[in-house]
């Protein structure tokens, strides 16, 4: 009779067990589901643009994939200036009589072997996954004189592209002033040899009509003469399709930059796009204007950094943003571009006190993998954000919806025969008691704005209809400054 309630008592003791453990799975299944949206997606923070110490940053690459994972950040581009090289040569010997500047970047350290480090760390920390990307100034010109008093002035190198996606060889022929990579062999180089006709030419007169008193021919030896100082003027007899000493030269030497990323397989961003450069380096002032003007004129760009810089007259309402969006639903581009959050870090001292999860792109991927990041960049599949040490804004849904069956979310493009509903919902961590408005914007205007709490959610129906043109829809959500953030436009189709 013992044996038999110590058997009874056992297997209820063993039942519990398993009804709690059963009980403990089922929660802990429904936490995990509850992380992922509705959409299959799961969100995870990114940093992009962190310099290490293998350029002009202060921390190892190592260093900052760790700091970044302690502040939760999932993805992180580690960021190095590709080529931070400059020089000056005085006319008209400018390859031989020069000044040259240079300092640490990726091309000095070898494209493969941080390639390689970078994958090391990526196998380190299987939560996070670690990229390799490079900050490129494709362009610089001179102004000014070196022998005046105000010295010289390097214009346009704060212009400048982030660049990823692609492999470690590809950088090396990424083509700037700086690389050389505007300058090629060509016919043109033929025919920069012509001053050896009139050293041959000096030289046969010397041997021939003057062979016992050439040392006394002035004008022998004035022709050879006259042949040495231009070949030193040609030399290295290269064909540069842009250099540094005649002027801006417009969209030209960004767009070729963009189209080689291209043609590997990378992708492109402007980088600080509202940024104006005018700074004072000891004999040399630096000056750079903002990227709009080169935003609205080149073509085929994966997108743009909307924070720390660009969220006034490029990323606001009714900027360069919205208009190179309406050409592309207009026709005149191939293609549209996206939003992104760019960090700049180097430091938190010399980076203005920034925390390394200040400045956010989250993307909106089924598994945190290098291949997925990458794609959702290419795709806009995600949303750019700028918190502060308070709180941080999420953007939980966003969705466009037609007639209950169709619909489409960041960065793609619904079909419609009728009027859409745009829905979304805006949460956040921490503790605020900012007023959070979100502004939709269609095809460049703010058609609504809502005061939310978190959560908040919206469902609007616009009555908009065109049969046969091409809009879209994006959120502009703003707390007290600087908590801000951008979603990627998702784009209707009015079919007929």
């Amino acid at each position: 009779m013992l044996y038999g309630k110590t058997m009874i008592m056992l297997c209820y003791g063993h039942i519990k067990r398993i009804f709690f453990s059963g009980l403990i799975l089922l929660v802990l299944m429904s936490s995990v589901s509850y992380a992922e949206r509705e959409d299959g997606y799961i969100k995870i923070k990114g940093v992009v643009h962190l310099n290490s110490d293998v350029s002009s940053g202060k921390y190892t690459p190592e260093i900052l994939s760790e700091m970044a994972n302690n502040k939760g950040v999932e993805a992180v581009f580690v960021t190095e200036n590709l080529m931070p090289r400059w020089e000056y040569g005085i006319f008209p010997f400018r390859s031989i009589i020069k000044r040259v500047e240079e300092r640490k970047g990726l091309l000095k350290y070898g494209p493969e072997k941080y390639e390689k480090r970078i994958g090391v760390i990526d196998q380190k920390t299987p939560e996070v996954t670690v990229h390799m990307a490079a900050e490129v100034a494709p362009f610089y010109y001179w102004t000014g004189d070196p022998f005046d008093a105000e010295g010289l002035t390097l214009n346009d190198w704060d212009l400048q592209l982030l660049v990823m996606g692609m492999d470690a060889s590809d950088y090396e022929q990424i083509p700037t002033v700086s690389n050389g990579g505007f300058s090629r062999y060509g016919p043109k180089s033929i025919l920069k040899l012509w001053p050896l006709l009139l050293l041959i030419l000096g030289v046969i007169s010397l041997k021939k009509k003057h062979s016992r008193f050439y040392l006394a021919n002035p004008l022998c030896w004035g022709i050879i003469l006259i042949g040495i100082g231009f070949l030193l003027y040609y030399f290295p007899f290269q064909d540069a399709k842009y250099d540094q000493y005649h002027g801006p030269q417009g969209i030209g030497p960004y767009q070729e930059v963009i189209d080689y990323v291209n043609s590997k397989g990378g992708i492109a961003f402007w980088s600080n796009p509202e940024a104006e450069t005018d700074a004072d380096l000891g004999d040399v002032q630096f000056q750079s204007p903002p990227a709009n003007e080169h935003m609205l004129k080149g073509k085929d760009y994966t997108g743009f950094c909307c924070f720390y810089e660009g969220y006034r007259s490029v990323g606001g309402p009714g900027g360069v943003w919205d208009a190179v969006l309406n050409e592309y639903c207009s026709g005149k581009r191939k293609a549209p571009i996206w939003a992104i959050g760019e960090l700049a870090y180097h430091s938190r001292e010399a980076s203005g006190g920034k925390e390394i999860d200040e400045v956010q792109t989250v993307f909106l991927i089924p598994e945190n993998t290098r291949e997925n990041i990458l794609e959702s960049m290419r795709s806009g599949n995600m949303y750019a954000l700028r918190r502060t040490e308070e709180y941080e804004l999420q953007l939980d849904s966003f969705t466009v919806k037609y007639d209950d069956k169709a619909q489409a979310g960041a960065g793609g493009t619904l079909k419609a025969q009728g009027p859409v509903t745009v829905s979304f919902s805006v949460s956040w961590e921490g503790e605020t008691e900012d007023k959070i408005v979100a502004s939709l914007i269609r095809s460049g205007k703010v058609i609504k704005e809502f005061v939310l709490e978190s959560p908040g959610e919206v469902v609007y129906q616009d009555d908009l209809c065109e049969p046969g043109t091409k809009v879209y829809y994006r959120l502009d959500i703003r707390g007290e400054y600087p908590s801000m953030l951008f979603s990627n436009p998702i784009f209707v189709d009015f079919v007929k």
